[in-house]
């Protein structure tokens, strides 16, 4: 452990670290940038986003998706600093990003949720997809979300791969999405019953979480709450 933090100094030492968004020397992110994140002090209705206290579905939108209720930390803007820690956290995992995140998924959520019987599991990436970037962040995310909150880990979902989300428009990711996502096999009767963390960085039309509660409530799990960092 000694030797490990000793390493760590001399690598700062020779590489000091710079704020991603000013480049200010200090770290990652500096006091000055990390203070300019505001994290959400309330919910919204996923499907109307009209604001509530903990991100379930108002009365009229009750069934508008698979999953019960969605928890935000951020709003997310493009040319931001969170948008900056994202793409960094994405394409080059700085691992002081990731536990930064972390820390803020594990105070937002809580704040708005408690239950019992609950399995951690992280929207899924394609084999392709992987091979591209690396790694699946949400995996990465929800892993370690699970270890600090000493919850059960569960990477129980598959994905086939299809064009990427980011570039179609709604109707047509939620058609490029349909019957693309699935449980693993062996893994439904250990979903059955179970509430469900579902973690992804950013939602946008939250069809993917919406693919993937599908699946999950296919194999009986009992109420899904999807907790991201940012909906776009």
């Amino acid at each position: 452990m000694w030797t490990l933090y000793c390493v760590h100094m001399f690598l700062d030492f020779l590489f000091p670290k710079r704020c991603i968004n000013c480049e200010k020397f200090e770290d990652f992110l500096c006091k000055e940038c990390k203070n300019s994140l505001k994290v959400v002090g309330f919910q919204r209705c996923p499907n109307c986003k009209r604001k509530n206290f903990c991100g379930k579905f108002c009365d009229m939108c009750l069934g508008s998706f698979y999953f019960d209720q969605l928890i935000l930390c951020f709003l997310y803007d493009r040319n931001t600093v969170l948008q900056k820690l994202v793409v960094n956290f994405k394409y080059k995992f700085l691992r002081d990003i990731s536990k930064f995140f972390i820390n803020i998924l594990e105070n937002q959520f809580l704040k708005f949720f408690s239950g019992e019987n609950i399995v951690v599991v992280p929207v899924p990436m394609s084999k392709e997809k992987i091979r591209l970037r690396g790694d699946n962040h949400a995996k990465i995310l929800a892993d370690n979300f699970a270890k600090k909150l000493n919850l059960k880990f569960c990477d129980a979902l598959w994905r086939i791969h299809r064009e990427d989300q980011a570039k179609l428009k709604r109707n047509d990711r939620l058609i490029n999405l349909k019957n693309s996502i699935f449980v693993k096999k062996g893994y439904e009767s250990f979903l059955f019953g179970k509430t469900v963390i579902l973690i992804d960085d950013i939602v946008t039309t939250c069809s993917t979480v919406n693919e993937c509660s599908k699946a999950l409530k296919t194999a009986k799990a009992k109420y899904i709450c999807v907790l991201a960092l940012a909906r776009g």
